[in-house]
């Protein structure tokens, strides 16, 4: 840690930036390193890594670094805060990481949201959200999703005929139950449910979400679903929604990117070429340009 602190440190000083090098060292570390080189940093010279940062550079390129050099639960808890502040709410945002983080996550996100912004999270949620999202998000919150990784399957199938019949069997729908159940079971109950309600309907239950709702609560469940069931097929149509259409979506990319470096990367790009039929990091270098562009490459290459 002490030769990369002395190599940023070097990199940043005197005219200019060495961002070359500053993306080789970053973007090769991992974010448990990243914290322990900001310490060291700060121990050795006496600043802070993320303000001098700051100060050297610009745009996307810093907002990036930024990003890389924030602990993730902190960073989470940034990026909802962001997402509510000011006018008009990013739904897109507390829906992505809402409903994609583990119970553990949740508490953890929700303690430094209290302790860096000294507002309550929930209640920030319940303020700028409302109807079935204000209440998904709401019951995602409180953690308590199961832990269940072996479902029986009789009572799967259970729960897939009473999912059908509060959706497609009756005129309306009784949301209660579409969220008693997303809320609250286990990433492997969620998928046998999913395949013994294919086995009943011979659609999938995204199918019935799409006919029992619209707008953001179809948003939230299909992400529920999704994230629960196959994280990195969903990760990667979130880049795609990051760099389609005019113009990129740098916070959303950025987020991805660097939340699941160490994660699925791989498979990310992998699903995104079943997807779309195109090279991830393609696209991404054809979207953006300059050492933001290059730094992001360097983070899909692991």
């Amino acid at each position: 840690m002490s030769n990369d602190v002395e190599v940023l440190s070097k990199a940043m000083k005197g005219f200019g930036t060495d961002e070359a090098t500053l993306i080789k060292v970053v973007a090769n570390r991992t974010s448990r390193q990243r914290q322990q080189i900001k310490a060291q940093y700060k121990a050795t010279f006496g600043r802070d890594l993320i303000e001098d940062l700051k100060s050297e550079l610009h745009g996307k390129l810093e907002d990036a670094f930024v990003a890389l050099f924030t602990d993730p639960i902190e960073f989470d808890a940034d990026s909802l805060r962001s997402a509510m502040k000011g006018m008009g709410t990013n739904e897109d945002t507390l829906i992505e990481i809402i409903a994609s983080r583990s119970n553990q996550q949740l508490v953890q996100i929700k303690n430094c949201y209290q302790q860096k912004y000294k507002r309550d999270l929930e209640a920030d949620v319940k303020k700028e959200t409302h109807g079935t999202l204000q209440k998904l998000l709401i019951s995602l919150l409180q953690g308590k999703r199961g832990t269940n990784t072996n479902p029986v399957q009789n009572q799967m199938a259970k729960i897939a005929r009473e999912i059908y019949d509060a959706g497609e069997a009756k005129l309306g729908t009784d949301e209660s139950v579409f969220n008693k159940y997303f809320v609250s079971l286990s990433p492997h109950e969620l998928a046998a449910v999913a395949q013994q309600y294919h086995k009943l309907t011979n659609h999938s239950i995204l199918d019935a979400i799409d006919k029992e709702f619209s707008g953001d609560s179809k948003k939230a469940f299909r992400t529920i679903v999704y994230a629960t069931i196959s994280p990195s097929e969903y990760f990667a149509t979130r880049v795609k929604d990051a760099i389609k259409g005019f113009g990129t979506k740098d916070t959303l990319l950025i987020r991805i990117l660097v939340s699941r470096d160490e994660i699925d990367m791989p498979q990310i790009k992998q699903y995104y070429k079943q997807l779309y039929g195109k090279d991830m990091v393609e696209d991404i270098k054809s979207d953006i340009s300059g050492d933001y562009q290059k730094l992001m490459v360097e983070l899909c290459a692991h």
